[in-house]
């Protein structure tokens, strides 16, 4: 007699292997009960597989009756004839990649494009979509940037977005949590969207020329529980701040929910100087820095944060405000001048809780000196450490860094990641050798090292 574990088990076994997609696969062929549990997990988010382009074929063969006929009916000839698959998998889906749908399906673009009723495709395949899950959890359709004019012009033409009122589209959308669009698109379908959507955790938007400002500000508006913002402008000019202030308004609203705000290419406003984000844990902040306002919204917000990365930012004001503005630190990603010593000296001391420091190109603090104050000030729960194109140009100096770790209490096992500048001559065999010894004796958890 062959014992099995209950489904449940095998349920929460199966959760585990969630980003493992080839093991989950290989378990479709145990049997019918590890085929249907595998499938659930799979299907959940489609748009991860490298083969595309034979899920959309999936999602074809999926199409009812109904659909099936319209596309033969307006002369689309690619529709296959079928058995009908094995599982309804379109339901068990909880994430929607318009992006994917579309790249997918042509290579297609060119399709699309000497063929417009090839669009119909996408739009049955939406219109099963908006029908058969109950309940959308992640929804993208931001572009990459390479192919925005397209398809800005493609929204245009084909208004494709009047999926939202698509039959089922209400109870398909009402429990959407994470979302991620861009800012081009027409602003009747983001107030369409802000009457359905009253629960996304998270929210991504990318700012581009045409910006639907009205629309955006009422889907942030309207939430719950926002939780987390990221707010991106890719050239990083900082010239829709203005277009956007609304949006920012906006964000006030959750000041008591909002646990993490990335901006990208935008500066924080000062708005936010004015407001205690009571619940605000994670801060990342890249290009586009303005230092003053990022201090003072340090002084009234700091104490909160376990994350903090500052990109493209050299200045010891910052420093000294994030060594004495935010003692819980757990993760820092910040630059220091030459003569930073002091305020990194400060960071080690004040943040008790920290935990990693990772810096790059725009530090100018030595790599040694770097290893010397981690050795002597950081706290008693570091233990990571990543250098990005610093100079370290002695094999000796890593080794009085590991010796000096060595002799910490307690030890803390170190995970060290250094990307060179290209000037050091450290050998990378003398190297690997170095770090050995250093592992067997329990002073090194991980190390990676280049010098290119």
């Amino acid at each position: 007699m062959i014992s099995t574990l209950p489904t449940d088990c095998l349920n929460k076994i199966f959760e585990c292997l969630e980003e493992d997609k080839a093991t989950l696969h290989s378990c479709l062929l145990v049997n019918r009960l590890w085929c249907r549990i595998s499938v659930e997990i799979l299907w959940r988010n489609i748009w991860d597989f490298e083969c595309i382009d034979k899920i959309i074929r999936t999602l074809i063969d999926c199409l009812p009756n109904e659909s099936k006929d319209l596309l033969i009916n307006n002369g689309v000839t690619s529709i296959p004839i079928s058995n009908p698959p094995l599982f309804n998998y379109v339901s068990l889906c909880k994430v929607l990649s318009i992006p994917h749908l579309l790249i997918g399906y042509c290579t297609y673009i060119e399709i699309l494009t000497q063929d417009p009723k090839n669009y119909l495709i996408i739009q049955e395949i939406l219109k099963m979509f908006m029908k058969q899950i109950s309940s959308l959890k992640e929804m993208d359709f931001c572009f990459i940037e390479d192919n925005y004019v397209y398809y800005d012009s493609f929204y245009e033409k084909y208004n494709f977005l009047n999926f939202i009122n698509f039959p089922g589209a209400n109870d398909c959308l009402k429990n959407l949590s994470e979302l991620i669009c861009d800012s081009y698109i027409n602003s009747e379908f983001f107030l369409q969207l802000s009457k359905i959507c009253h629960n996304i955790n998270s929210l991504v938007i990318k700012f581009e020329e045409t910006v639907t400002v009205v629309g955006i500000k009422e889907l942030i508006s309207c939430q719950n529980n926002l939780k987390s913002i990221s707010f991106t402008c890719n050239d990083g000019s900082n010239i829709f701040d203005n277009d956007i202030l609304n949006c920012f308004k906006a964000s006030t609203k959750h000041s008591n929910t909002l646990i993490e705000l990335f901006l990208f290419g935008i500066s924080l406003p000062s708005i936010f100087t004015r407001i205690i984000f009571s619940n605000l844990r994670i801060l990342k902040l890249v290009f586009s820095i303005n230092v003053d306002t990022l201090i003072k919204f340090l002084v009234i917000n700091g104490k909160n944060l376990e994350e903090l990365s500052v990109f493209d930012c050299n200045n010891n004001s910052l420093n000294l405000a994030i060594a004495n503005y935010c003692p819980n630190l757990k993760s820092l990603y910040v630059n220091f001048p030459s003569n930073g010593i002091e305020e990194l000296k400060m960071i080690f001391v004040n943040c008790q809780q920290l935990e990693s420091i990772r810096t790059s190109s725009g530090s100018r603090l030595s790599g040694k000196r770097l290893l010397e104050l981690a050795a002597k000030y950081s706290p008693k729960n570091f233990h990571e450490l990543n250098l990005r194109e610093v100079n370290l140009n002695s094999k000796d100096h890593l080794e009085s860094f590991f010796s000096s770790w060595k002799d910490r209490i307690p030890l803390k096992p170190l995970s060290l990641i250094i990307h060179g500048n290209g000037k050091g001559p450290l050998n990378n065999n003398i190297i690997r050798k170095l770090v050995e010894k250093y592992k067997g004796l329990g002073v090194i958890k991980k190390f990676e090292y280049s010098n290119k």
